[in-house]
């Protein structure tokens, strides 16, 4: 063999045993920064899904916050609904009430007209009936008054 042959093993040789020596000691330094690596993709892993399960619950109170407005939003409609019945109901009894005022003159002087003329022609009637009705009754206790006094006890 020749010695320049010999001479290239030797180094690749020696490269070889440097190179894995080399490979040796960088993974001996690399690896707490891996093992960091891990640890910090693990804490990154759980604070995404506690973030996730945050957003998650803020979004359920969301939801139940909107489901809320949208009742509120109802009974407002309905409130202002009924409001402008109300409203409606009030501005038809004001202009009742107006109509009531200027014609009351009217209806006052209706009435009394009509309770004179109902007692004009009723009245006499009335207590004509009335005077009868009574004196039956008087004429009843009478009758009733002597046959209890007559009936031995």
């Amino acid at each position: 063999m020749e010695a320049g042959y010999l001479i290239s093993l030797i180094i690749v040789g020696v490269s070889l045993v440097l190179l894995i020596a080399i490979g040796i000691y960088a993974m001996k330094k690399m690896k707490p920064t891996l093992n960091n690596i891990e640890r910090t993709q693990t804490n990154v892993q759980e604070q995404v899904e506690h973030f996730t399960n945050e957003a998650d619950v803020m979004q359920k109170k969301v939801d139940l916050i909107m489901t809320r407005v949208d009742s509120t939003k109802e009974v407002a409609q309905t409130n202002m609904e009924r409001m402008n019945e109300l409203s409606d109901t009030a501005s038809s009894l004001s202009h009742s009430l107006t109509y009531l005022k200027e014609h009351s003159a009217d209806y006052s002087k209706g009435i009394a007209q009509n309770t004179y003329t109902e007692l004009k022609t009723d009245g006499p009637r009335l207590a004509k009936t009335f005077k009868r009705a009574f004196k039956g009754t008087v004429e009843k206790q009478k009758q009733r008054h002597q046959n209890d006094s007559t009936q031995p006890l």
